[in-house]
């Protein structure tokens, strides 16, 4: 062998042995990883949908009685509360009216307490035999008309102080005025609107389902909403309410779910992303795992790491497993040597090795 041969001999064994040198440091080397627990948990089938956000009530509000506006305390835009006034017409003559009558109330009760005395007094007289029995009887009769007429008087007194309340409109329910249709000043009949009154502590999202999924969606069935101006933000609710009218041409069902707004993030007329928890696979031992932990081969086959701790300290297992169903970003773990609570690398796993000692740097939740 000559001199050059020899050189590339020797250079070719010192890059062996510095490879295997560092095949051993990196085996000596603890490997920082992210990891995972295992949860049981059930399996529910997602349908995606989209829908549109309503109000669940809104209501158009008229006068009671026809007036003159005197005096409005809302515009466009105010929230209010159930009872609130939100506008008054003029009730001069509805009050005098009220007076005159609580007057003639006073009055007929005066007229029936002097009935009364003439009635005691009559009958001690005619117990005296000192006036004839219908003497007794006709002040008896006065004490009936004189009670009649007041019980009289007394519903005409009702009936003025209701027309004088009728000239306040109030708010029915609580909500926001997204309507006034009059103006200080305006004579206002009794058909004619004056303001649009929606709720808007709580809307309704309906959501048209395909006639094959109605019966799988039940009163209750959880679901999840996002909307466009809340990419990044999730908002959870039940079905509340299903529709067993179908429409002819999309062959759908609608389906109502009413959503808490007292934090004002949502207004009618946006769309919304629905995804219906269909049905629970109803086993108690699923085990989920998130889909990140998986590594798949050229073959097929699939296995996760899972840390085992030994004296030499944490180390990296590879256990092969079998998957079934996909929940979210979640997958099934029907098979392998792997149990709830077991630490299963989820970052970093694409660079372990057989008994390679890792370094546990975060410990992620499984996202349910």
């Amino acid at each position: 062998m000559n001199k050059t041969g020899s050189i590339n001999w020797i250079a070719c064994l010192c890059a062996l042995l510095l490879a295997a040198g560092f095949a051993r440091a990196q085996e000596d080397r603890a490997i920082p990883v992210k990891v995972m627990r295992p949860v049981v948990a059930p399996v529910y089938e997602e349908l995606p949908l989209t829908g549109s956000v309503t109000t669940r009530r809104q209501s158009r509000l008229s006068p009671e009685v026809a007036g003159l506006v005197a005096k409005l305390y809302v515009d466009e835009g105010d929230e209010v509360n159930r009872g609130d006034a939100l506008l008054e017409l003029d009730r001069d003559i509805a009050v005098i009216d009220r007076d005159s009558a609580t007057a003639q109330v006073t009055e007929a009760q005066a007229r029936l307490k002097e009935s009364l005395r003439q009635q005691n007094e009559a009958a001690q007289l005619v117990e005296k035999k000192h006036i004839p029995l219908t003497r007794y009887e006709a002040a008896r009769a006065t004490v009936a008309m004189d009670s009649a007429a007041l019980e009289r008087l007394k519903k005409e007194l009702e009936r003025q102080e209701e027309l004088v309340r009728r000239h306040t409109i109030s708010a029915p329910f609580d909500g926001v005025i997204t309507q006034k249709m009059v103006e200080q000043g305006e004579w206002v009949k009794i058909d004619t609107p004056l303001f649009e009154l929606t709720e808007i502590n709580r809307l309704r999202v309906n959501v048209p389902v395909p006639q094959f999924y109605f019966d799988d969606v039940q009163l209750g069935t959880p679901v999840r909403l996002t909307f466009d101006a809340y990419p990044d933000r999730e908002f959870h609710a039940g079905v509340t309410m299903k529709v067993p009218e179908s429409s002819e041409t999309a062959r759908t069902f609608p389906v109502r779910i009413d959503l808490d707004n007292s934090e004002r993030l949502i207004a009618p007329g946006m769309s919304v992303r629905a995804v219906f928890q269909l049905g629970n696979a109803g086993e108690a031992d699923t085990l989920l795992l998130s889909q990140d932990a998986l590594v798949r081969k050229p073959d097929g086959s699939k296995s996760i790491w899972v840390i085992r701790t030994d004296g030499e300290g944490m180390k990296a297992s590879q256990v092969a497993v079998s998957t079934g169903r996909a929940y979210r970003e979640n997958i099934e773990i029907t098979a392998g040597d792997v149990r709830a609570g077991d630490r299963v690398v989820v970052r970093g796993n694409e660079i372990l090795r057989p008994g390679q000692l890792v370094e546990i740097k975060e410990e992620l939740e499984l996202n349910l």
